[in-house]
C-alpha cells in the first residue's frame, strides 16, 4: 500500500516499512508504528528551534521521535533521524500536552528528527494540544504531499523549513529527488496564515544556489526570515565542505538584496543573529550564539516598530521573562549530549549502533544527563564519565584502558605545569569577542596546564559562552590565545577581527593565537591530546612533549588507524571524515 505522507510515496508492506522506518500496513491503512511514542520532551526558548519572529523568548516544550526521510551528509541528528529506536519507554501525544500544561509552556514543537516520519503521532499531538489551547509547530524539511500538507497546515500555527538549497542537484545529495514540492509547500504554508521561517544550509561552494533559494523565498514573501546555517561537518563529511563564518557573513550580506531578514548561525560573535530594520539598518533586536543553530536574546525584543517606521512582521508577544536552558537542554544540544556518548564508545571499540543506543537508554533521563554535564567538564572528573559508559556498555576493562592512557599524561602535564606557570590565556570560539564560559573544559584545561585564564573572570554565562567587549580583552592583556577547536575561524580573519575591534594584546601583537586542532579540547577522550597541546603551546621548548607521538599512539590504540592517516572534522566520535578503515572493519 502506498504512503501518502510525503512525495516518496513509499509501498509499506509486511516488509517494508518504508524510507523513514517508522510506519507499518494493517489491512487497507497505513499507521504509525505502534511502539513509536516521543523519546524526549523538554521546555526550551523559541530561539533555539530557532524561530526568531515568533513569540520572541517564549518557551515551548521541546519533543522529539525518531526516523526521517532524508538521508543528509553531516546529520546532526544521524541516530536520531536513523527510525532506530533509542528509548525503551517513550511519551504519549497526551503525556506530553500534559508535560507542556505542566511546565507553563505556549506550545510545543517537534525538532531533531523529521516530523514527516511520526506524522500520525504529530497529528494526534497538534489535535490535543490545540483543545488545550496550547500553539503547535515543527522543524521540518517540508517534504510532504499537497494532500498531506493542506491537512497539517490546519493543524500546526508555525514552521521552521529546513531548505538544502534550491537545485534539485541539492537534494539529490540527500536522496531526493527535486527541490520543488519544498517551495511549493512553503508557498502554500504562508497563504494558509501559518507562520512561516525559513533555514537553508550553506557549505563551501553552494554559494550560488543559497542566493537562490533566497531569490525562490523572496517570490513567495520578501517578510519570511531567512536563516543561513553555516555547515558544520559531522559524520562523514569533509572538513573542506566548512565555510568560514567571513565567508558565511559575506554571503548573509549578498542575500539581502532579496530578503528583509537575514540571519547567521553556527558562527559564534556573529552580529548576524540580530535583527535590523531592512529600511534604515538600525539594531532593533540583539541576539548571540547559542549552541548550534540556536540563539538567545541579549535583552527582551520590545518594540518590533523602528524608529523609522518600518514595522517588523512578528507573531506574538514577548515573553516578559527569558526562559534560560540547562545543562544540554535547548535545540539540538541535546544531539550533542548523544555525541559525547557516542566518543567514549567509539574509543571502547563500540562501532555498533545498536550498543550505542543500549547504552543511551541508561543515561539519558534528565537527572543522569545533568550529572554527565558536570562530568565532562573537568579532566579527573571525565575519567568518571569514560567509567560510567564503559560499565553501561559492559566494558569495564576497556574503559579502564583509556582512562589510563589519560591518566597519564594528565601526571605528565601537571608535573610540567608546577615548574611553569603563570600565562594569562584567553579562550575563544569563532571570534575574538565570544568567550566560552568560565566553567567549561577548556577553560579547566588551561588551569591544569598552569595558565592563568582570564575567562574565569566572567560574571555571566551562555551556551556555549558569551559575547564580550574589546574592553575585557584589553584591559586582562592575555599573553596566548586560544580558538576553540569545535567552532573556530581561520588566523587571516581572526587577525583582522581584532584590528578592527581594536584588540591590541600581546597574543596579538606577538601572534601567539592558536587554532586548537578539530574536537581535540571538548566531547570526545581526545581532549587529552589538546591538553597537551595547549601546554605545548604555553612552554614552548619546554614542555618535552612529542605531540605527533603522542597522537599517533592514542589514534592507533582507541581509533585503530594512524594519526596521520585521519582527516577530521567536527564530530566527537569519528576520528575521520569519509570512508574509515578500523582493523580489519570498514565504517562508512
Amino acid at each position: 500500500m502506498q504512503c501518502n505522507v510525503c512525495e516518496f510515496g513509499c509501498e509499506i508492506d509486511e516488509y517494508s516499512r518504508g524510507r523513514c522506518g517508522t510506519y507499518v500496513c494493517t489491512g487497507d491503512t497505513i499507521i504509525q508504528d505502534p511502539d513509536m511514542g516521543y523519546l524526549g520532551a523538554y521546555p526550551v526558548s523559541i530561539e533555539t528551534i530557532p524561530l526568531l519572529h515568533y513569540y520572541p523568548s517564549g518557551k515551548f516544550l521541546q519533543v522529539f521521535g525518531t526516523g526521517c526521510n532524508f538521508q543528509c551528509s553531516g546529520c546532526v541528528a544521524r541516530l536520531l533521524a536513523s527510525g532506530k529506536s533509542l528509548s525503551s519507554t517513550t511519551l504519549t501525544p497526551s503525556q506530553v500536552v500534559e508535560k507542556a500544561l505542566q511546565q507553563d509552556c505556549l506550545g510545543v514543537v517537534s525538532t531533531l528528527n523529521e516530523p514527516a516520519a511520526n506524522y500520525y503521532l504529530f497529528r494526534d499531538l497538534a489535535v490535543q494540544a490545540k483543545e488545550k489551547g496550547l500553539l503547535v509547530g515543527c522543524s521540518t524539511n517540508c517534504y510532504f504531499t499537497e494532500e498531506t500538507l493542506n491537512k497539517l497546515g490546519q493543524l500546526v500555527d508555525f514552521m521552521n523549513v529546513g531548505i538544502k538549497g534550491y537545485s534539485d542537484r541539492s537534494y539529490i545529495s540527500c536522496g531526493v529527488p527535486s527541490s520543488a514540492p519544498v517551495f511549493r509547500n512553503i508557498s502554500r504554508l504562508f497563504d494558509m496564515g501559518v507562520h512561516v521561517e525559513t533555514s537553508v544550509v550553506y557549505s563551501r561552494g553552494n554559494e550560488t544556489d543559497v542566493i537562490k533559494v533566497a531569490e525562490a523565498v523572496s517570490d513567495i514573501s520578501p517578510t519570511i526570515p531567512v536563516q543561513v546555517m553555516r555547515f558544520i561537518p559531522f559524520g562523514d563529511a569533509p572538513i573542506e565542505l566548512e565555510p568560514s563564518v567571513g565567508e558565511a557573513e559575506s554571503l548573509c550580506a549578498d542575500l539581502r538584496k532579496y530578503v528583509d531578514y537575514v540571519y547567521l548561525f553556527n558562527s559564534p560573535g556573529t552580529e548576524l543573529l540580530n535583527t535590523y530594520c531592512p529600511e534604515c539598518g538600525s539594531l532593533l533586536a540583539e541576539r548571540e550564539f547559542y549552541g548550534p543553530m540556536g540563539s538567545r536574546p541579549v535583552k527582551p525584543w520590545i518594540n518590533y516598530t523602528c524608529d523609522c517606521g518600518k514595522t517588523v512582521p512578528v507573531k506574538g508577544t514577548t515573553a516578559v521573562e527569558r526562559f534560560n536552558e540547562e545543562g544540554f537542554m535547548g535545540g539540538y544540544r541535546i544531539s550533542r549530549a548523544f555525541g559525547m556518548v557516542h566518543g567514549v564508545l567509539t574509543c571502547l571499540g563500540i562501532l555498533d549502533d545498536s550498543r550505542l543506543i543500549d547504552v543511551w537508554r541508561e543515561i539519558s533521563d534528565s537527572g543522569t544527563l545533568m550529572q554527565v554535564h558536570h562530568m565532562i567538564q573537568q579532566p579527573y572528573a571525565y575519567l568518571d564519565f569514560v567509567r560510567l559508559i564503559a560499565e553501561k556498555a559492559n566494558m569495564p576493562e576497556k574503559g579502564e584502558e583509556l582512562i589510563s592512557f589519560i591518566r597519564t599524561r594528565l601526571e605528565l602535564v601537571k608535573s610540567l605545569a608546577a615548574e611553569n606557570s603563570g600565562r594569562k590565556v584567553y579562550y575563544c570560539m569563532g571570534s575574538p569577542l565570544f568567550a566560552l564560559n568560565a566553567g567549561r573544559m577548556e577553560n579547566n584545561l588551561v588551569a591544569f596546564s598552569g595558565g592563568l585564564s582570564i575567562n574565569k573572570q566572567l560574571q555571566k554565562e551562555g551556551k556555549p559562552g558569551v559575547n564580550v567587549s574589546p574592553s575585557f580583552i584589553n584591559e586582562n592583556n592575555p599573553d596566548t590565545i586560544f580558538i576553540s577547536g569545535f567552532l573556530s575561524r581561520p588566523f587571516y580573519e581572526f587577525y583582522t577581527l581584532c584590528r578592527q575591534y581594536g584588540i591590541e594584546t600581546d597574543a596579538v601583537k606577538q601572534q601567539r593565537v592558536y587554532e586548537v586542532p578539530p574536537s581535540w579540547d571538548f566531547g570526545n577522550p581526545r581532549w587529552i591530546l589538546g591538553l597537551m597541546y595547549i601546554a605545548d603551546k604555553l612552554y614552548p621548548g619546554n614542555s618535552g612533549i612529542d605531540l605527533e607521538k603522542e597522537a599517533d599512539e592514542f589514534y592507533r590504540q582507541f581509533y585503530g588507524m594512524p594519526y596521520g592517516k585521519a582527516t577530521p572534522n567536527r564530530s566527537f566520535h569519528r576520528p575521520t571524515s569519509g570512508t574509515w578503515h578500523v582493523l580489519r572493519c570498514t565504517h562508512a
